[in-house]
């Protein structure tokens, strides 16, 4: 069976189980509506229901015309500004949020608006210092006050009654003060060592936890104020190289370049961008093919498609990974309580059905969950576990479940990704491998992301559930390490053993560069090999341009549009 063929399989079994989206949009009037349904559970599939102030419909036919504007479309973004309650920012929070720390063409940390960060001897403590030429969309300064609130805001005293964000409330339990030292210092101090504070600042992590909020925004109301979030939700003041013009949830977020950029090497020399909301595939490559749009995240099917029109693909290497959850793996009437299923699991994966999926320019099967080969941390022993049915099934055995026998139904939550193609496609693959070699009834259901995530990391409704997704790749993975494996109070934790809890920590707290990444490399194999979490490997992005670009060169680990300021119009 070829790629094409595998997928019109898959595709057609998602339709026949009721759960395929169809899109209700039309390039020509410039709306982007996902409608999905799904079986009836405790799986959320329900978004934020944020609303913005009216406005008109946007016309996307003008949209790629003249040398002034580019035009953008993404599978989708979660809505919300703040990092308290913001996920899935990345599409439009890397370019107009301002960070503390940048990265650049190689990932490696720069300055930002902070221009330096020290952390004191015990390791607890880190200041950042802040630059003065740096301003907010408004034309305010950027100052140490801001940060200050920023960072109280999110991780602050009350931050844990509200926070929605998972790395907003793990971090909030690490946080014991936080404190402006100086005219323009500001500095936080965790109850443990936060090796990797610095990447959680930064535009090269997993969240958008490094931009800083006006703190003049929230004058009258509480930190907390819930009106007043949704507020800068629908005005979102910022200080990164894009200035927000016009915003419809769901669907658009039009920008121009911002002149007053301290940056100057990295401000974006093109004047406009819009930003569009297009969950289906097809329908993305086709508006490249059109000229009505110029840059999108396409898969290798469409390459001749827009090759044809005069365009081409730009590879994002490293960009996105695959993250398989176990939710409540700790409990155990869950079957997936035990260890043996957790490696029977694995075993039943043909990573040779996924490349054909993908195609092999696409998705490489190395890595264990967040740590991909250019990470900290990363070694051989991560990767993919090899295809080997007969010991999957022999595990599955003697865990008590022969051929499936006494298992029960397994679901499998996902979700139409903001970058990486075919996902709820993958997710059906792997469903169709369980239940062929380990005789497991898995069963895919496609809900909302942010609903999903919010139900994973802040209840127990969906324990004894799976979450097939995609997560954007990091150099740095101690965040998301300690919220995973070293926090026993958070609902979304991988496990409850002791044994890692404390190891998780020990490892978090090495500083070093050299000593870090030897830390990291002994801890990821440990519980790689407990397999509470797995992947199959990440994937390089096949960005489709269009015939206007001329050369554009996307950073790598990132799913995401990133490094705009390299856009080079013809």
């Amino acid at each position: 069976m070829n790629r094409l063929q595998l997928k019109s399989h898959l595709l057609s079994r998602l339709v026949i189980l009721g759960i395929a989206s169809a899109l209700l949009m039309s390039i020509a009037c410039g709306t982007a509506t996902e409608t999905t349904k799904s079986s009836t559970s405790d799986t959320p599939s329900t978004s934020s229901g944020v609303t913005a102030k009216p406005t008109s419909a946007p016309d996307p036919k003008s949209a790629a015309s003249g040398g002034d504007k580019v035009t953008i479309l993404v599978g989708g973004w979660g809505g919300r500004f703040a990092p308290l309650y913001n996920s899935g920012c990345h599409a439009f929070g890397i370019n107009h949020g301002g960070f503390l720390v940048r990265s650049d063409e190689n990932r490696q940390a720069i300055p930002g608006i902070a221009t330096d960060w020290q952390v004191s001897d015990d390791g607890l403590t880190w200041t950042f210092t802040i630059r003065d030429n740096a301003v907010f969309h408004d034309g305010t300064p950027v100052t140490a006050d801001d940060v200050e609130f920023t960072w109280l805001q999110t991780w602050g005293p009350g931050a844990l009654e509200v926070a929605t964000s998972a790395t907003a409330i793990n971090n909030a339990k690490n946080t014991a003060k936080i404190e402006k030292t100086g005219r323009n210092q500001v500095s936080v101090t965790h109850n443990d060592v936060a090796s990797g504070f610095p990447s959680l600042m930064s535009d090269f992590t997993g969240s958008c936890h490094g931009l800083v909020l006006p703190k003049k925004f929230w004058d009258g109301a509480d930190i907390h104020d819930q009106d007043r979030a949704v507020e800068y939700d629908q005005n979102p003041i910022a200080a990164g190289p894009l200035k927000m013009l016009d915003l419809i949830p769901d669907e658009k977020m039009a920008f121009e370049s911002f002149e007053d950029y301290y940056d100057k090497d990295r401000q974006i020399p093109i004047k406009y961008v819009d930003l569009f909301k297009v969950p289906d595939l097809a329908t993305r490559a086709a508006a490249l093919e059109a000229g009505d749009a110029d840059i999108a995240p396409v898969s290798l099917d469409e390459q001749s498609r827009i090759e044809k029109s005069g365009g081409k693909l730009i590879w994002g290497p490293e960009a996105s990974y695959f993250r398989i959850q176990l939710l409540g793996a700790w409990m155990p009437d869950i079957p997936f309580s035990k260890k043996e299923v957790r490696q029977a699991m694995q075993y039943a994966l043909d990573m040779d059905q996924f490349i054909a999926l993908y195609g092999e320019e696409v998705f490489v099967p190395k890595g264990w969950a967040y740590v991909t080969p250019a990470s900290i941390g990363y070694s051989k022993e991560l990767d993919a576990y090899e295809y080997n049915p007969e010991k999957a099934k022999e595990l599955l055995a003697q865990a008590g479940f022969p051929n499936g026998e006494g298992f029960g139904p397994l679901i499998i939550n996902t979700w139409h990704s903001q970058g990486v193609p075919f996902l709820p496609e993958s997710a059906e693959l792997a469903a169709n491998m369980w239940r062929e070699v380990l005789g497991i009834q898995a069963e895919v259901r496609v809900g909302d992301e942010v609903a999903i995530k919010k139900a994973a990391n802040s209840s127990d409704t969906i324990y004894g559930q799976l979450i097939w997704r995609d997560n954007e790749a990091r150099v740095d993975g101690v965040s998301i390490t300690r919220s995973g494996f070293g926090d026993p109070s958070n609902k979304g934790r991988a496990h409850e053993d002791q044994a890692i809890f404390d190891a998780t920590v020990k490892a978090l707290s090495v500083i070093p560069p050299v000593e870090k990444d030897q830390a990291l490399r002994e801890l990821y194999q440990t519980i790689r090999e407990e397999g509470y979490r797995f992947s199959i490997g990440y994937v390089n992005i096949p960005w489709g341009a269009s015939s206007r670009i001329a050369d554009w060169k996307p950073q790598p680990m990132a799913f995401y549009p990133s490094a705009l300021h390299t856009i080079r119009l013809k």
